[in-house]
């Protein structure tokens, strides 16, 4: 998990848009290991040009900056010993459909605007800018079966040749843990978009299957705590 001092300092931004988005980032980056995977294993290069679909109000643009910041401040003693340096992005384009979170995203991240950017609107047709990385983490099964292919399809052609996609999903043949990961999934749309949307889910091998169509190479790991223990990250690498 990400250290404390780092969870303080990637969620402090947030005060600025209220109480609620301060927590919630504060719990976010507490209890997901999304974040702490990410960094501890250097899945982001320094100098990566990041789109983020389903970007919320800017967790990962805030993390990476935090991370940065702190490890430039207090790296001598503070930086967990075993990870490597956090990458400092050229650039984050992020999107999301829920206003509200990309207003908070805007007001904690004002400060880095030249280089991080967030847009309101669908990942289903929303143009995307030319990466190296494209993070989709607990997106995907927002939209039906064929969004997510011409989703993942529009992600391969953005994808600079040597880029990489980290998509994080949910095995729905994980029984139980998989009702769990839906029913929260549901919880979270309704609270905080109002929709109520149906889920589109797939089972692992099926993920796998959809990214080899589309001429990804792919490697999962497990990524999840507790009754969570369905989620994947699946690491996805364009090949001719």
């Amino acid at each position: 998990m990400l250290p404390p001092e780092l969870i303080e300092t990637a969620s402090l931004p947030y005060r600025a848009a209220g109480r609620f988005a301060w927590h919630f980032a504060s719990a976010k980056l507490r209890h997901d290991p999304f974040f702490a995977h990410v960094l501890a294993h250097g899945l982001i290069p320094d100098g990566a040009r990041i789109l983020d679909l389903g970007s919320g109000q800017g967790l990962l643009a805030a993390c990476l900056v935090g991370a940065h910041a702190w490890h430039r401040d207090d790296a001598a003693h503070a930086w967990p010993a075993l990870w490597p340096a956090p990458p400092a992005p050229h650039s984050i384009h992020g999107i999301d459909l829920t206003p509200r979170d990309i207003d908070w995203a805007r007001i904690a991240l004002k400060a880095h605007a030249a280089r991080i950017r967030f847009v309101c609107d669908d990942i289903r047709v929303a143009p995307f800018p030319q990466a190296d990385v494209v993070v989709a983490c607990d997106v995907l099964h927002y939209v039906d079966a064929n969004a997510q292919e011409a989703v993942l399809r529009r992600v391969r052609a953005s994808l600079a040749a040597d880029g990489v996609l980290l998509l994080r999903v949910s095995d729905a043949a994980a029984g139980w843990r998989a009702s769990v990961d839906r029913a929260v999934d549901f919880g979270m749309q309704l609270a905080r978009s109002g929709r109520t949307n149906g889920l589109t889910v797939r089972s692992e091998a099926q993920w796998l299957a959809l990214l080899g169509d589309l001429r990804f190479q792919v490697s999962i790991r497990p990524m999840g705590n507790g009754a969570h223990t369905a989620n994947r990250l699946i690491i996805a690498r364009p090949v001719d």
